[in-house]
């Protein structure tokens, strides 16, 4: 393909060849273009920007709880199996992370609670560690899931405190950060504080900007609508936000996302 074939439509034919040279960045609207007519997705794009290991040079480890985090279950249990007697002391607490986060997906919410108080141990519930956050993350949408609120909230607080002291995360990714915004700003929308939902989702589009991440940008967007869409006075940002949402969705492939903004 041409670079005016590219651009018809799209832009101009100088335009693509700034974005080819790195002369300039796209648009995340002719960007969102470019990966449809290319087939792309946005984490396609971003991945030849990002200064982040290569999935190759990734550990086992870190791309087994990737996998879960962006929910590629199939086969986990039988990856973690291959690990057993390999970890070191502290790898232990990702490998449980991991578990405990599986008994959530599969109901077992007795038995992820218990799992996830495991790693809270390993970690001494220190908030600099990522894997403290995750466990409170993860507790909070167990007891959600049973729709106990009061004890959800207490977790979802216990990360916004982390938040609101500007902690330094120093083994956190960029995935995982991410991860912990779209789920918290999902969750206050849930439970109906949408305040809330709406700083966690500019929390998260803040930071993948400026990190030049896409993970969870759709979601993200969806999340913001949706503190907005009650608000009259916000009408011009909600449909910002849900016509964003719904585009970069398409991008990434996102059917759950879609099918769910198309049933509404």
């Amino acid at each position: 393909m041409t670079q005016i074939e590219l651009a018809n439509d799209i832009c101009t034919q100088n335009t693509i060849s700034k974005i080819e040279k790195h002369n300039i960045a796209p648009t995340v609207n002719i960007l969102i273009k470019i990966c449809l007519k290319l087939g792309l997705t946005l984490n396609d794009v971003f991945s030849d920007f990002s200064d982040k290991s290569s999935a190759n040079e990734e550990s086992i480890l870190d791309a087994i709880e990737n996998d879960v985090l962006l929910k590629k279950t199939d086969n986990i249990e039988d990856r973690l199996s291959l690990l057993e007697g390999k970890l070191s002391n502290n790898d232990m607490k990702q490998y449980e992370l991991v578990n405990g986060v599986m008994d959530y997906l599969k109901g077992r919410f007795d038995a992820s609670l218990f799992t996830l108080d495991k790693v809270l141990q390993l970690t001494k519930s220190g908030k600099d560690d990522i894997y403290t956050l995750l466990s409170y993350l993860f507790k909070g949408l167990n007891y959600l899931g049973q729709k106990h609120y009061d004890r959800a909230q207490y977790y979802f607080q216990m990360i916004d405190d982390s938040i609101d002291d500007d902690s330094v995360i120093s083994n956190a990714s960029d995935l995982e950060i991410l991860f912990i915004c779209k789920t918290l700003a999902n969750s206050f929308n849930d439970m109906e504080l949408y305040k809330r939902s709406y700083d966690f989702s500019q929390i998260g589009i803040n930071f993948a900007q400026t990190k030049h991440v896409s993970y969870f940008l759709d979601e993200l967007n969806y999340a913001a609508a949706n503190s907005l869409k009650n608000n009259d006075g916000d009408r011009q940002e909600y449909e910002d936000h849900n016509n964003l949402a719904f585009y970069l969705a398409k991008a990434n492939k996102n059917q759950e996302l879609l099918e769910k903004m198309n049933n509404k």
